[in-house]
């Protein structure tokens, strides 16, 4: 019979399952596993559960940093614009004022015959056509068009607004925001702290000492690490969200960053507020 550990890596198969389905290798775990202390399997499950979490976190940041978004100028024109069309289309509709059906529409008070005629009952068939399993009264969608539209213009003009008051060339990142890279750390050093705290028996008491830097070390790897496939080229198949990842993180993370990073962690759960 198949233990319910992995033989290679002594991991459980619930862990194994979660790591599989985000493409990290075992062996990588299995390092934060080591690096950290005896845990049971379920307290292996919970720890891979909210490391994951924290590396998809990261991940996702670091590929929204990679996009190249347009200047300032050009979102703020840009937005003008959907607003200025979404205006439009309510004109067309019979509304004058977007906010006159900010809090709700009835239909045929106030609107253009043809949208209470021809528009009304073309929703509803073209409704029935493509999504039958979620149809909805014809009245209710035309009137949900109509305050999504008066939502549209007023969401269009305050982002237009947000980016013209922002200082500079409108940043990619508030004052004293973490980084992606500053918010990974103190998610494992969160973790690292909690597990300690909940598992006394793995290990000392949590502190900024040699095993919190080998348990770092080894988060880090896992979060810059995936598993691949190859594809009929030869070529290898990485996860979309890998190509932003900074592989030398690992290395680049100095042990006073590890420690600030510590200290600043420490302090906000002693003075939660």
């Amino acid at each position: 019979m198949q233990s319910s550990s992995d033989h290679r890596f002594g991991l459980p198969d619930s862990v194994l399952t979660e790591l599989w389905r985000v493409q990290i290798p075992p062996e990588k775990f299995a390092a934060v596993v080591s690096a950290f202390g005896q845990l049971s399997e379920e307290a292996q499950y919970d720890l891979v559960v909210r490391l994951v979490r924290a590396v998809a976190t990261y991940r996702l940041r670091k590929t929204v940093e990679r996009q190249e978004f347009p200047m300032p100028h050009e979102q703020n024109k840009r937005l003008r614009n959907i607003s200025t069309s979404a205006r439009r289309v309510l004109r067309l509709l019979g509304v004058k004022e977007p906010d006159s059906i900010a809090r709700g529409v009835r239909i045929g008070s106030d609107l253009h015959p043809t949208a209470t005629t021809t528009v009304l009952t073309s929703l509803y068939r073209v409704g029935v056509q493509r999504r039958p399993e979620k149809l909805t009264s014809a009245d209710e969608r035309l009137a949900t068009l109509l305050v999504l539209l008066s939502d549209l213009v007023e969401a269009a003009e305050q982002s237009a607004r947000e980016i013209s008051t922002r200082p500079g060339r409108g940043g990619d990142r508030r004052a004293g925001e973490l980084t992606a890279e500053g918010e990974l750390i103190q998610a494992i050093i969160k973790l690292y702290i909690d597990f300690r705290e909940r598992f006394p028996s793995s290990g000392p008491e949590p502190a900024c000492d040699e095993p919190l830097r080998k348990c770092m070390r080894s988060g880090l790897e896992l979060a810059v690490s995936c598993s691949h496939s190859i594809d009929r080229d030869g070529k290898k198949i990485e996860p979309w969200d890998m190509a932003a990842v900074d592989r030398n993180l690992p290395k680049r993370t100095t042990d006073a960053a590890i420690r600030g990073a510590f200290h600043r962690v420490h302090k906000s759960k002693e003075n939660p507020h």
